[in-house]
């Protein structure tokens, strides 16, 4: 079966079971009974059979036995894909059902508590008494945590909203404002995110930045909200995200503060500081879930310095009851040297014997999954994309070696489908595949990684677009007319895979999977062009045509040097030197399909059409339409009529 369709089942009944404490479950619950239920069958037994599987999910996760809570969603996950087997039509019904769980979230539905978080106290207890404040005097509730890397800003501000979901309704929008590839997140990008949530029709989205977030803030009138900004950095981030007045509660997240945001934003400043020796020693006592006897941790306690991201990885290590384990990981972190590599997660290589003795005591799917995930990008991924790397695994080898990784701290759950390797550790998990791994098996991994994002970025431009693609391989079927709702599930599917799709390309590139990669570059034009990521779309396409030159096709660098022109064509931003390069890589297709030579290729026909109406659209952006009448290319558009 489809990995994609086994990673559907999978994500289905885990969203229900993961909020059988919810309001959700009620109408999941319906959701599911309709799914289940086929001709003939007691829709009633199916529903007391679902109610009885929740409650003995709510007593397992009392009793701390989450091997009974597994075994559960196993069982109800194999029954979706015997439904998906016997009923195709069901897979649609499914992805509505997530689709709809994600937008019915309350926000601390949304943000997920961690199973285990230890004090502050003193912390939330300030954030309380700011939150009533602030609710007493009509005003908005917005804090900033500070703190270094690794401290739990991020798990402090979701853990906050976890703890008041029974109060905290309404809409909830988050961004990431970190750094990536060396800039900072465009808040066009994440404003369009936000406006794609809101459901606001994409005809009525403006293009520029302050009215996007105008737009925002109209939508959200009236209406509770939770914002959480992570990884500010810039007072100039919030504002053009926030705009004027914000709602409900902002919590804000970075390393400090910027000096000038009180000017734009009254907050409450809450430093993050690191946990107390106590509460550290607790903390590694429940993620390893050791039996060692916890005077002998108290070292380990100490040489850490109670940042919560390096007891998390510590705490991996000790899950095996091996004799002297505990003295072995107390003496790599006795030097000064070790000890800082370990704090200091901005350092290239930071915790490399902490991460080669969690590998050392993996069992063996677990540590072959690991090595594959580190032939990913370092970015976020999805269940199927798991399931794509290790094809010839049962579905519950999958869920199990990940939920080790994710037991360790060494992948991070980051939403209902989405998960990510903190970027020191994908490091680590690089050198070991580099290390354990053959060549032609790393070549295979990287192949199946670059044909399973192909394959779902060619299906979702052909939802999206009738377009003609160049495929010297025949692989595409017919032209087929999507309707509205296929083509908003298809855009929401490529925008929460969308940091893989660009990864995708550039490691397809790195590996030499030249075709693979100008493919890919080839086949997110349409998302690209709706969603507004025109910079990505230049970086993509330029490398697709780096490597359709690798390639030697010149149809393929034909095509290529048109994508690339028609991107800059799209941005138009003067500065870049976007009409220019447009018109340069306009030129430079069109030189490669022998205008005016009879006998040529269709593909080299249709290029020739597309670049000439590409030509048309840049004369007209230049409020110079007759040049696009009367130019040059005028007998070749006789021609091709």
């Amino acid at each position: 079966m489809d990995p994609e369709i086994v990673a559907l089942g999978s994500i289905v009944i885990s969203s229900l079971v993961g909020n059988a404490v919810q309001d959700a479950w009620t109408w999941g619950k319906g959701r599911l009974v309709a799914l289940f239920v086929r001709d003939g069958a007691d829709e009633t037994a199916v529903d007391d059979e679902l109610e009885q599987a929740r409650r003995q999910t709510l007593e397992a996760r009392e009793a701390g036995d989450e091997d009974t809570v597994d075994e559960i969603t196993g069982e109800l996950s194999s029954r979706v894909l015997e439904v998906f087997t016997e009923r195709p039509d069901a897979v649609r019904e499914a992805r509505e059902l997530v689709g709809e769980a994600l937008t019915r979230a309350t926000p601390a539905e949304a943000s997920s508590a961690l199973l285990h978080y230890v004090n502050h106290t003193a912390l939330f207890r300030e954030m309380d008494s700011h939150w009533r404040v602030c609710r007493e005097s009509g005003t908005v509730t917005s804090v900033f945590l500070s703190g270094v890397r690794g401290v739990g800003k991020r798990s402090t501000a979701r853990q906050w909203i976890h703890s008041h979901r029974d109060v905290l309704v309404g809409v909830f929008l988050q961004a990431d404002l970190g750094m990536r590839g060396g800039r900072m997140a465009d808040p066009a990008v994440l404003l369009e995110r936000w406006l794609d949530e809101l459901d606001v029709p994409r005809e009525e989205r403006p293009a520029d930045v302050p009215a996007k977030a105008r737009r925002v803030r109209h939508e959200l009138r009236e209406r509770s909200v939770v914002f959480l900004l992570e990884n500010v950095t810039t007072t100039r981030q919030v504002r053009e995200l926030l705009t004027d007045q914000p709602y409900g509660v902002v919590l804000m997240t970075g390393q400090e503060a910027p000096h000038d945001l009180t000017a734009f934003l009254e907050f409450l400043p809450l430093p993050v500081p690191v946990l107390r020796d106590e509460h550290a020693l607790e903390l590694l006592v429940k993620v390893s879930r050791t039996t060692e006897d916890p005077a002998k941790l108290e070292p380990i306690v100490r040489y850490l310095g109670g940042l919560p991201l390096a007891l998390r990885l510590i705490a991996g290590h000790l899950k095996a009851p091996v004799p002297g384990m505990v003295e072995d990981i107390g003496a790599r972190l006795a030097g000064r040297a070790g000890r800082q590599e370990l704090v200091d997660v901005d350092d290239p290589n930071p915790l490399p014997e902490a991460l080669e003795l969690a590998y050392g005591r993996m069992a063996v799917r677990t540590a072959q999954l690991y090595r594959r995930l580190g032939l990913l990008m370092c970015e976020d991924f999805q269940l199927d994309t798991v399931f794509a790397l290790v094809p010839d695994w049962e579905p519950s080898e999958v869920r199990a070696a990940l939920s080790a990784l994710i037991s360790g701290g060494l992948v991070e759950r980051r939403g209902l489908d989405a998960y990510r390797m903190h970027i020191l550790v994908h490091d680590h998990a690089s050198t070991v595949a580099e290390r354990d791994e053959t060549e032609s098996e790393r070549e295979a991994v990287r192949r199946r990684i670059a044909h399973h994002f192909l394959r779902i970025t060619e299906r979702g431009e052909q939802t999206l677009s009738t377009r003609w693609l160049y495929d010297p391989m025949n692989a595409f079927p017919a032209d087929t007319a999507a309707d509205d709702r296929q083509q908003s599930e298809a855009l929401r599917e490529l925008a929460r895979r969308e940091a893989g799709i660009f990864a995708a390309v550039r490691s397809a590139a790195e590996a030499k999977l030249h075709l693979e990669a100008w493919r890919l570059s080839q086949a997110i034009r349409t998302f690209c062009l709706r969603t507004g990521r025109h910079t990505q779309w230049i970086e993509a396409a330029e490398t697709g045509l780096a490597s359709a030159l690798e390639t030697g096709d010149t149809m393929a660098v034909a095509r290529a040097s048109y994508e690339v022109g028609f991107a800059h064509l799209e941005r138009w931003n003067v500065e870049e030197g976007d009409p220019r390069l447009a018109r340069e890589y306009f030129e430079q297709a069109l030189s490669l399909v022998n205008p005016g030579v009879p006998g040529r290729s269709e593909g080299e026909r249709r290029t020739e059409s597309s670049v000439l109406e590409g030509l048309g659209l840049f004369e007209r952006k230049l409020k110079r339409p007759e040049h696009a009448i009367d130019g040059p290319q005028t007998h070749r558009l006789d021609e091709l009529a």
